[in-house]
Parts: structure tokens; C-alpha cells; sequence
């Protein structure tokens, strides 16, 4: 059975001493119920991580021994989701839970003409994505930016392959035919879908025009289904 998994994001190679934070210290002692000897894994989210022996348990102040890094390397291939902000937040944060745990290396929220919610809470969208990390067993913490406007984020960033997944009419190939390579996003609208001149512009910028399908996908399954179909190709 694997050790539970907490997040550290100050962990240090050989620090051999480490006081957890508190959250994982209450979840270790108040949960867990860890004793001294007992052992755990964590990780800082860079894709470090190691074993760690439990010296001393209280739920405010837990200390351990860190023992031997690994180091788990990214995908050569990345792949940024860059999405409408939803007028249903929860519908957002599942969202952002699924493509955590499919392995997705960022996250761009971003607000298009037709988005009806900006409200974001960068606080809490970052807790989700640490829990799905953890839950998930993975070791790199995806990148959360904070909303941008739809053609701003157009013009920011380098990227190898760019798409743009929308229900307009126009000549568009389907995403399972495409393939991830090197740094890619793919933009996701909002319940709406993209205007015609938010589709005309990214076409201008090099963006392929891409479908998901054949059915009308809700935003946080054409982002789920997206990054599903890219991240099945990725390779070490």
C-alpha cells in the first residue's frame, strides 16, 4: 500500500530535519493517527519528493527525517489549458480537479466576450489542484495563472502548436488528429462559445481551428475531452 502523500512546497534536498507545515501535521496526527517511526512521502510540487520518517507528532509542530530525493522529469511535450472563466464556479473547480489529475502542466483562465463570471478565487482554485495532485499521485503541481482577457492572452507566450475548439462554422479538423509536441495550449470558450471576431483573430495569430466532435460539449467537458485527446500522445 503507497504512503500517504502530502505537499511541501519548502522542501529542501538534504534538510534532513523538516517541520511539516501544519495542515499536514493535523492530517498526520488528528487523521492518521501517526505515531513516531510511522512514514510518509512528500513532495514540493517541482517534481522532488522522498520518504520521510516521522521523530516527533504534534498537530502544530510535526518533525521528520527526510530521506533519499527522487526526481520525477516533466513530459517533453507540455500542454496549457486555457479556458473561460464559468458562471458556475463549481463546474470550474471539477474542472480543474480532472485535468490535475490527467496531467496537465497549466492552467489559463481566461475571459472572453461572452463569459458571464470573472469572479475567481485564486486561493481556492490552487487548494483544489493541490488535492488533486496528491490524490492522483503525481509530483508537478500544474501552473495556475490569474484570469486574462481573451485576446491578451492571444498575444502572450511562445508556444510550438496552438488550437481553438469552437462551434462556429468555418473549415476546422478534428483535435485526435492533431499532435502534442513540444509547448502547446488549446483555448476552451465559455457557455457561448467564442465570437466570430474572437475566432477570426486567433486564425490571423496561427491558431488552428480545431472540433471536439460531433454532440455541442458543455465548456468543462470540452476542457476535460481537450486535454484528454492531447495528453493520451505525451511521451517522456
Amino acid at each position: 500500500m503507497s504512503l500517504p502523500l502530502f505537499y511541501e512546497p519548502n522542501l529542501i534536498e538534504n534538510q534532513y530535519d523538516f517541520t511539516v507545515s501544519e495542515s499536514t501535521a493535523k492530517h498526520c496526527v488528528q487523521v492518521l493517527r501517526k505515531l513516531p517511526g510511522d512514514k510518509i512521502e512528500l513532495t514540493d510540487g517541482k517534481g522532488n519528493a522522498c520518504i520521510a520518517t516521522l521523530l516527533q507528532t504534534d498537530k502544530k509542530n510535526t518533525l521528520v527525517s527526510t530521506g533519499s530525493f527522487q526526481s520525477s522529469p516533466l513530459p517533453n511535450s507540455k500542454l496549457t489549458l486555457c479556458i473561460s472563466l464559468l458562471k458556475n464556479s463549481q463546474r470550474l473547480e471539477w474542472l480543474l480537479e480532472k485535468v490535475t489529475e490527467l496531467g496537465i502542466f497549466a492552467i489559463q483562465p481566461i475571459v472572453c466576450n461572452r463569459t458571464e463570471h470573472t469572479r475567481f478565487r485564486v486561493d481556492r482554485m490552487e487548494g483544489i489542484l493541490i488535492s488533486a495532485m496528491l490524490q492522483s499521485r503525481q509530483f508537478h503541481l500544474p501552473q495556475l495563472f490569474n484570469p486574462m482577457p481573451f485576446f491578451a492572452c492571444l498575444n502572450s507566450g511562445v508556444f510550438d502548436k496552438q488550437w481553438i475548439a469552437h462551434c462556429g462554422v468555418g473549415e476546422k479538423i478534428p483535435l485526435s488528429h492533431n499532435v502534442l509536441s513540444g509547448s502547446c495550449r488549446i483555448f476552451i470558450g465559455p457557455e457561448g462559445d467564442f465570437t466570430e471576431q474572437e475566432i477570426e483573430k486567433s486564425i490571423e495569430m496561427n491558431v488552428i481551428p480545431v472540433s471536439l466532435g460531433n454532440t455541442r460539449l458543455r465548456t468543462e467537458t470540452a476542457g476535460i475531452v481537450a486535454t484528454t485527446l492531447l495528453l493520451n500522445q505525451v511521451t517522456h
